[in-house]
């Protein structure tokens, strides 16, 4: 199954907020040093899925200020 990561940016003074309510939504949380502040990492079995994980764990979270989300790719070279 293909995997999303979503880059999540948050206000500076609530990190620690936004870090304990993602943790609580039950995803793959890790916290990163540089242009954003977290990425989750999910299942994307369809694009339902992940939107639901965006809409309804990741956005209603006060703090973020934004999300940017990555779906992986499987790159295979198929040779016949």
């Amino acid at each position: 199954m293909t995997k999303a990561f979503i880059l999540v940016d948050a206000e500076i003074s609530k990190i620690e907020d936004v870090s304990k309510e993602l943790e609580k939504a039950d995803l793959e949380v890790y916290p990163l040093f540089g242009n954003h502040d977290f990425i989750v990492i999910t299942e994307f079995g369809d694009s339902k899925t992940t939107a639901a994980n965006l809409l309804e764990k990741i956005h209603p979270i006060e703090g973020i200020i934004k999300t940017k989300t990555l779906i992986g790719s499987d790159i295979k070279s198929e040779q016949t």
